[in-house]
């Protein structure tokens, strides 16, 4: 069933279109009033078609045969996975249709409670294409791999708007969820999903319009080799997304946010926040190589390499974050950092003591960067300002006392900068 993408699908859009007057209300109701339809009407149970569950079996064309019985019917059609395990060898397809296998249960984590769909899907194609509207619930994705370099397509592939995915656990994906950029994905909704070794990327997202939410969303390796290939998170261009509550541990990089290339010729970054998010045990917890604008409130980035690069135009404003590095710096602004950086309130450490004249803040280029009421530790040398550096304020802060310097300053004569009243900076 297509669906006609809605003239005003952007929250920017919308209010362009009510400051010209050209956003109406429509203030009449329906004459008539549909028969509501009982329950076992919109209920398609893949057992009914044919699906064994024994993990041997392909129950591909059982899926497929209860998805096309449900297209037939009203909004609210639901396809039902009882428990078991369901062999798949080619990609299933949902356009305003629930997948849906337990509707309540504990987080999908250690005790699998979920039924579980094995995917033996070539790639490049994904296990689940998510159309417009579609619902993915209370299901396992176990990519069984031949050997660690075995790769699949996407777990979820989401292709449309108001996409819902929740209580989801994906074992050995190569790619976890994916919307890749060629159309609007706005108003998807993420939530209460456990993501297990995936080889290259968790979650990757690059074009939505309007209002997305990621809650509680975990990337998890145990598989050494993710450590060098994993993104837990690659975020493009999203009007406004609410990454809260999610965690990715053992990755290359913890948290991506880049630039997307549009179809329409245009290009664009993110506008939105993260809440409460972690990332531990990764080569880089946050990188930052275009944003409009990215909120970071509060969170624990521990790395083992960097808590928070800056290497590209966009403002970035961090506040109450407890950023960790061991070899390198806790914030990192580098040459490509055009916009703005401002840093408030967070705790900058180290947990090695392995790299002691590595400064915790290094600001080395031209964006414009406010430090202020942060707390550096003792355990390396604090801040250094490299010559690239263009416009600095950093007042308030506190150094505990260390025998490595709190501030190196290698500034050149035509740099601004405000340097004032920090604790511990002789």
């Amino acid at each position: 069933m297509k669906h006609p993408p809605h003239p005003l699908h952007s929250r920017r859009a919308a209010l362009a279109a009510l400051g010209t007057g050209t956003l109406g209300l429509s203030t009449t109701l329906a004459s008539a009033v549909e028969p509501a339809l009982s329950a076992s009407a919109l209920q398609f149970n893949v057992r009914n078609f044919g699906a064994r569950g024994d993990g041997k079996t392909d129950d591909t064309t059982a899926f497929e045969s209860a998805l096309a019985a449900a297209a037939q019917a009203p909004t609210g059609r639901c396809v039902r996975v009882p428990p078991g395990k369901y062999r798949l060898t080619r990609s299933l397809t949902l356009d305003s249709t629930l997948l849906i296998g337990l509707e309540a249960g504990g987080f999908p984590a250690d005790t699998r409670p979920l039924p579980q769909l094995i995917v033996d899907v070539p790639a490049p194609q994904p296990c689940l294409m998510a159309k417009t509207g579609a619902s993915v619930h209370g299901l396992e994705l176990e990519f069984r791999r031949a050997k660690l370099d075995t790769v699949f397509g996407p777990g979820v592939k989401i292709e449309g708007g108001g996409v819902s995915l929740s209580n989801l656990l994906l074992h050995n994906p190569t790619l976890g969820i994916v919307a890749d950029g060629r159309v609007n994905c706005g108003r998807v909704n993420l939530e209460n999903i456990f993501m297990v070794n995936p080889a290259e990327i968790g979650v990757r997202f690059e074009y939505g319009l309007d209002v997305v939410t990621f809650r509680n969303v975990h990337v998890w390796n145990y598989v050494p080799t993710s450590v060098r290939t994993c993104t837990g998170f690659r975020i493009g261009h999203v009007d406004e997304i609410r990454l809260s509550d999610c965690s990715v541990v053992a990755a290359a990089i913890g948290f991506h946010f880049v630039e997307t290339k549009l179809p329409e010729g245009k290009s664009g970054s993110v506008w939105g926040g993260m809440n409460n998010c972690t990332a531990d045990f990764s080569a880089v917890a946050v990188q930052v190589d275009h944003s409009n604008v990215l909120r970071i409130n509060g969170g624990s980035f521990w790395a083992h390499h960097f808590g928070l690069v800056c290497k590209g135009p966009g403002d970035v404003i961090v506040s109450g974050a407890d950023l960790r590095a061991n070899s390198h710096h806790c914030i990192d602004v580098r040459g490509g950092a055009t916009g703005t950086l401002t840093a408030t309130g967070c705790l900058l450490k180290k947990n090695a003591t392995n790299a002691a004249q590595t400064a915790k803040l290094h600001i080395n280029g031209p964006a414009s960067v406010l430090v202020s009421g942060c707390q550096f530790d003792e355990k390396s040398a604090g801040a250094f300002l490299g010559p690239e550096a263009r416009r600095v304020s950093l007042t308030g802060n506190l150094f505990a006392a260390s025998p490595h310097p709190a501030l190196t300053d290698k500034t050149l004569a035509t740099c601004e900068k405000l340097i004032a009243n920090n604790l511990g900076v002789k």
